[in-house]
């Protein structure tokens, strides 16, 4: 095989395995970490997309569906406020031959414009530990969207393998919802 075939099968290759490196939105920073059961995601991206819009699709609640593959459920189960919801949300995600449903009822503490709070009810979730800060910022008709989680799961996760193939989904996980946000907004 000539250099130039083989340079030309490991890009197609590559690009067939990693198609999230090859999508539009400038994912600028992504990390994910354990530490004793807790589970600590954060990242940064710069989204073609304007704040405005990307803000509407972060806070409309009922249809968090559209955002992320994982999220099969979410509906509004209390209004305090125009700012302030308690959510029900459903997910479903799979982990190599690992698959889990889990429930959250979370609120969520809009400061319109800026930031979302996500506090998860543990009486109410799998997780007996649940905090989300999203932070939009506008940077000209571009969006720059900051993320940070930490999580206690409260339900088995094997203890050898279990953090590192955790740490590998939520990474991949919030790439994927960065690049779903920027085409949400690109449609709407």
């Amino acid at each position: 095989m000539s250099n130039a075939r083989r340079h030309s099968a490991i890009l197609l290759a590559t690009g067939l395995l990693f198609p999230v490196l090859a999508a539009p939105a400038n994912i600028l920073r992504t990390e994910a970490a354990h530490d004793d059961g807790r589970y600590t995601v954060s990242f940064e991206v710069v989204l073609d997309a304007t704040r405005d819009k990307v803000w509407r699709i972060m806070t409309d609640y009922d249809r968090l569906t559209r955002v992320s593959k994982i999220i099969v459920e979410s509906r509004i189960l209390k209004q305090e406020d125009e700012n302030r919801h308690r959510v029900g949300v459903t997910l479903h995600a799979c982990v190599l031959i690992f698959c889990k449903t889990m429930k959250k009822v979370v609120d969520i503490q809009a400061w319109p414009r800026n930031d979302i709070v996500v506090i998860g009810d543990p009486a109410l979730s799998d997780f007996s530990y649940s905090v989300e800060r999203w932070r939009v910022v506008a940077e000209g008709a571009k969006t720059r969207l900051y993320y940070s989680a930490e999580m206690v799961p409260d339900f088995f996760i094997p203890p050898l393998i279990g953090p590192w193939l955790m740490k590998s989904f939520l990474q991949k996980e919030i790439q994927a919802t960065a690049i779903q946000v920027e085409a949400l907004a690109g449609h709407e």
